[in-house]
């Protein structure tokens, strides 16, 4: 019997999967409620879409860094 490579397992890509959303939904929210909080804090509504374009950001390279260890990028 040939030995399966661990890449081909579907509960690996699913579970992948889930992590990709569950990291960009959290960092995503971060963001926002960072920058709510600044905007509460310094004024101003420009401070919330920052924080929700750096939470963004930081999802998208926590995304990149997730597939690169585990989906053999």
């Amino acid at each position: 019997m040939k030995p399966t490579d661990p890449k081909d397992n579907p509960w690996r890509a699913a579970a992948l999967t889930s992590a990709i959303g569950i990291d960009l939904v959290v960092c995503l929210l971060a963001g926002y409620w960072f920058g709510e909080w600044l905007s509460q804090t310094l004024g101003g509504q420009l401070w919330l879409l920052g924080g929700f374009l750096l939470g963004l950001v930081t999802g998208i390279i926590s995304i990149y860094f997730m597939i690169k260890r585990y989906g053999g990028l």
